[in-house]
């Protein structure tokens, strides 16, 4: 029978045997493939512990085994070879976000622990996390609303953190080196298991200068972050009480690529303290609890400059310089509880609740400068305006949610799931002139999905769930500054919706693995933007702002695949997704919307061992995605991103007592080819190698 075994999001980290499975040396080989390995367990696609080949919906796991191995500088590069998965930018070579399916980053609920990475801004999450602090990546692509919240149109992204050892005291130390950046990163942990306590302390630290792409160096593209956490729990009987902390310090350039037009970000800073309980093995129905808090705060700094020329009557002329500099704080307090039943043999129901308050304090500082030169004898005319806008808002979230997961049979399962949402959002205070207003809303989302085994090889699964995502403080009460122009607030917004069908295979005989999903999505009431001047809204400046409203749909489809074949120490493997999307801008609807039809990777591994190089790897891999059109909101202009593939090769070897030490080297874009990803809007990186070495104590 297909039976869960429930297993919190935390406490999967903290099982060493979980997380990192003890695998024989001719198995090894699977755990660092690009391909899924469905005997491993994954927690975050229904909140109850089961593996990836009995997962009802389409999830994928990044093993510990492969983020060691990987030489990638930051998570996002981890994840660009999920199926369905694209790395976005928007122009901060230092702060990459994670779109799936096509859905913007804004629709990707991102989780620590299964915490939500709260954000507030147009773009949506950065992933404000070192890859040295995480021990797995669990992703569901579709819709995750049910389970995880409003965010979670698009999909789900759980980084689930390092936790304890099994001895009293271990160590590890990390350096890598990115030849493209020259970018330096350096890390190291204390942890271990002492009695019924265990803990870690770690550390990391990244500098990397401006990029180097076949067109020379890429201008203000330097970042830099550091980062510190520490984790402790005592375990007594089935019982664990924890608490953890974590700051990420982050800095980075942002490329504009515009003469007298120049954005910086000095401070996007992470503080986060969590709390948590869980108890398991109860008597009685209820099998587990699971009880969180934590307190999270974004420090946001963010500074613009444009000198622009001003039409006047000749032979007058004109220059306006504008400075300005927006200082951002947003402190999310937060509360999370599930409940596990056994139902009998054949049901395992779970029940949970959230509450999270995100109150954000927002200054805006314009400083503007008008010269104008008349000829003659007269001096050039200064004025200058020194304004400072002040605004305080909150979105209060609360939630409740149930899941059965139904055995029918011992190859059938069920899962059916509701969540029911409660949110209020209002603007406390406003110097800018806008008026305090509060919005609510409250809705009920659901699913259901099933998964069948054809037999102990094959299963095949279909899934349909609603996805609701409420809009942020900034659209809904405090507005935004985008180059020069201010979006106004409109505290009418309706929430996004979407319903997600999805089809999907699995196959794992001898040598050959499959995973295969088709899914379908129809979304409604996206935001957009309209200038005021074209709507009866009421705005600060009528003619010159815009305003956020609900006017965009999109339709999207595709096929996701995930596959291998092994021949003894060699693996063939192929990861790629084809994909449409439709999308609806008040009355012009295109299908050009910047996605590639086809995009992945493919490529061959070789495994093996021996008394001199200890266990190694050679991995020959291309990465490639077909051309792209993305058309303006009026069909008037398209901007074109041409197809383009790379050639890659990854290698490195565990040596040393017990496999202590660890080189991994990665050359990319081996042919220096100048081409730009769709999602991105930085020239991407030349030929280039990134290495890393670790050794553990």
């Amino acid at each position: 029978m297909i039976k869960p075994r429930s297993l919190s999001l935390t406490a999967v980290a903290v099982s060493v045997a979980l997380s990192t499975p003890v695998l024989a040396d001719d198995q090894a080989a699977m755990a660092v493939s690009q391909a899924p390995v469905f005997e491993t367990i994954t927690v975050t696609a229904t909140r109850t512990e089961r593996r990836l080949m009995e997962s009802p919906l389409s999830s994928s796991v990044i093993t510990s085994e492969e983020i060691e191995t990987s030489a990638a500088a930051n998570l996002a590069d981890l994840l660009k070879d999920v199926p369905g998965v694209e790395v976005t930018d928007a122009a901060t070579a230092g702060m990459k976000r994670i779109k799936i399916r096509g859905e913007a980053s804004r629709r990707v609920a991102v989780l620590i622990d299964g915490q939500e990475l709260t954000d507030h801004s147009s773009y949506g999450a950065p992933l404000l996390l070192d890859p040295a602090m995480v021990e797995r990546i669990e992703v569901i692509r579709g819709t995750g609303s049910v389970l995880y919240g409003q965010k979670a149109l698009g999909g789900v992204v759980n980084f689930i953190t390092k936790k304890g050892g099994d001895s009293p005291f271990q160590a590890s130390v990390t350096a890598g080196y990115d030849s493209a950046t020259q970018g330096q990163q350096y890390s190291a942990s204390a942890f271990g298991a002492v009695g019924d306590l265990d803990y870690r302390l770690s550390w990391s630290d990244n500098d990397h200068d401006n990029r180097q792409t076949p067109e020379g160096e890429l201008d203000e593209t330097a970042y830099a972050n550091d980062s510190i956490m520490a984790y402790v729990a005592y375990h007594f009987g089935d019982h664990a009480l924890g608490a953890s902390y974590d700051e990420y310090n982050m800095s980075s350039e942002i490329a504009t690529g515009m003469p007298g037009f120049k954005l910086d970000m000095p401070q996007r800073d992470r503080e986060k303290y969590a709390v948590f309980y869980e108890a398991d093995n109860l008597p009685g129905m209820m099998n587990k609890l699971h009880l969180d808090g934590y307190k999270q705060t974004i420090d946001r700094l963010f500074v613009q400059h444009m000198e622009m020329s001003v039409p006047m009557p000749p032979p007058m002329n004109a220059n306006m310089l504008i400075d300005t500099q927006i200082d951002e704080l947003l402190e999310t307090s937060g509360v999370n509880g599930q409940f596990d039943f056994n139902l009998g043999q054949a049901h395992y129901l779970i029940a949970g609740f959230q509450y999270a308050k995100d109150e954000v304090d927002k200054s805006t500082h314009n400083l503007t400068q008008m010269t104008v030169v008349i000829p003659g004898p007269m001096p050039p005319q200064v004025s200058v305006t020194d304004k400072t806008d002040v605004e305080s808002a909150q979105l209060t979230t609360s939630a409740i949610y149930l899941q059965d997961e139904w055995s029918i049979s011992d190859d059938w399962l069920l899962t059916v799931g509701a969540r029911h949402y409660w949110i209020e959002s209002e603007l406390l205070a406003s110097t800018r002139g806008l008026a305090t207003t509060d919005s609510d809303d409250s809705q009920l989302v659901g699913s259901i999905a099933t998964n069948y085994a054809l037999s102990d090889d094959q299963n095949i699964r279909a899934l349909v769930s609603q996805g609701y995502g409420y809009p942020t403080l900034l659209q809904t009460a405090m507005g935004a500054t985008a180059a020069g122009t201010y979006i106004n607030p409109n505290a009418d917004l309706k929430a996004e919706t979407s319903v997600n069908y999805e089809l999907g295979y699995r196959f794992k005989d001898g040598s050959i693995i499959i995973d295969a999903t088709a899914f379908y999505t129809d979304a409604d009431d996206y935001l957009t933007t309209v200038n005021c001047a074209a709507t009866q809204l009421t705005c600060i400046n009528q003619q010159r702002d815009d305003i956020y409203i609900n006017a965009d749909k999109a339709t999207s489809k595709g096929i996701e695949l995930d596959s291998a074949v092994d021949f003894e120490n060699i693996r063939l493997y192929l990861s790629a997704t084809w994909s449409h999307r439709e999308q609806t801008r008040g009355e012009f609807t295109t299908d050009k919307t910047g996605l590639p039809a086809l995009y992945g990777r493919g490529g061959v591994k070789f495994t093996s061992e021996n008394d001199t190089l200890g266990y190694y790897w050679l991995d020959a891999y291309i990465r490639a995605a077909s051309d792209a059109d993305e058309q303006d909101s009026i069909g008037s202009d398209v901007e074109h991103f041409a197809g383009w593939g790379t050639v890659n090769l990854a290698m490195g070897s565990r040596f040393g007592k017990d496999e202590s030490m660890m080189v991994s080297i990665e050359g990319t874009n081996l042919t220096d080819k100048e081409y730009r990803p769709a999602s991105e809007s930085l020239l991407a990186t030349g030929r280039s190698i990134q290495a890393k070495f670790s050794m553990q104590f």
